[in-house]
């Protein structure tokens, strides 16, 4: 009886160190700060005119190797609308959460905390924060500067009216565009009994770049209190030749495969394809007989399994004047022999 009772003591003594070498099964939940990085999780939209547009995207980026599914996000003031721009972002793949600050129904300093939702592959949850003073003195007449669609190289001009209430010596110094394509001016229209306005007038130059702009003027005023106003600015600069697809992934493909997919290729004026090239791969098409503006052009690809990298760029040619052509990026990648699946896991290597 008392070996029993010591082999039973000293077992008992040894299964706090057997139970610790077993590992313990975490969580479901999981936290992935690299998703939007912690220098840009929180956004100050300074002091801002009542009603101005004024909007911040937080960058998103999935880091596991399957579709990332951006289910809701909600926010803890009414001051700011939260918007998801794409709930499923495949894998490496960045997207955003867009924050407006409703400064035509609010007034003062705000701030917010938006939490957002993920709930696949895994289920987590991140939190973004913005804040602000929304000054009810002074007000935008529209709200941004929006061009709308231009063409290339066709320019165009817009004006603003700015309402200012408060002080008779409150003046706007200076406008100022952080974009050399852009050429702001400011002239002051009226000024009595502390109303005070002005106009200012905005030229986006021909030489502005293709493509969606977003970015704001400066105006500089002699308020110790607010120095500087932002004022939104957008447009979007169509080209005179564009294709879409502008990315294309082909996926899996076997040595030797072809693939068919169509692009829309569009200018400003009729014009024919003349060629399709690119690298490492075979392209093969049927040159339209018509000039038009908008082609539908089905291309037959086939990669070289030998001298292909995974990538490559299609150029379309064309008989627009200059030799002007347009570019849609292609990746892809060879089956392997074998292969297993791997469980829902951040990415080796983010983008």
């Amino acid at each position: 009886m008392r070996s029993l009772l010591l082999t039973c003591a000293i077992s008992a003594s040894l299964a706090p160190q057997v139970l610790a070498q077993v590992p313990v099964q975490q969580a479901p939940i999981q936290k992935a700060p690299q998703m939007v990085p912690t220098e840009l999780r929180s956004h100050d939209f300074g002091t801002v005119a009542r009603s101005a547009k004024t909007e911040h995207r937080f960058p998103i980026t999935n880091i596991y190797q399957q579709p990332m599914q951006i289910s809701s996000v909600r926010t803890s003031c009414g001051c700011t609308t939260p918007i998801i721009e794409k709930q499923i972002l495949q894998p490496g793949e960045t997207g955003s959460i867009l924050a407006r600050f409703n400064t035509g129904t609010h007034t003062g300093q705000k701030k917010a905390t938006l939490t957002v939702s993920i709930t696949a592959p895994v289920f987590t949850e991140l939190q973004l924060n913005v804040q602000g003073y929304i000054r009810s003195d002074i007000v935008f007449n529209p709200v941004e500067i929006n061009f709308g669609t231009v063409a290339e190289g066709a320019g165009k001009t817009l004006d603003v009216d700015l309402a200012y209430a408060g002080r008779n010596d409150w003046k706007v110094l200076g406008v100022t565009a952080a974009e050399p394509f852009l050429k702001p001016s400011l002239q002051e229209v009226s000024r009595k009994n502390g109303q005070v306005s002005y106009k200012i007038s905005v030229e986006l130059l021909g030489n502005a770049p293709a493509g969606s702009i977003q970015t704001q003027l400066t105006l500089q005023t002699n308020d110790n209190r607010l120095t500087k106003v932002p004022l939104a600015l957008s447009a979007v600069v169509q080209s005179n030749l564009e294709v879409s697809p502008q990315q294309l992934a082909l996926g899996e493909l076997k040595a030797g495969e072809t693939v068919e997919h169509r692009f829309v290729v569009r200018g400003m004026k009729p014009f024919r394809i003349l060629e399709v090239q690119a690298e490492d791969m075979e392209v093969q098409f049927d040159p339209p007989a018509e000039p038009k503006a908008v082609h539908l052009v089905t291309l037959r690809i086939t990669p070289d399994p030998v001298k292909g990298k995974g990538a490559a760029s299609l150029t379309f040619k064309t008989d627009l004047p200059d030799d002007l052509s347009v570019n849609s990026k292609l990746t892809y990648n060879f089956a392997r022999q074998s292969g297993t699946v791997e469980s829902a896991k951040p990415l080796a290597v983010l983008p």
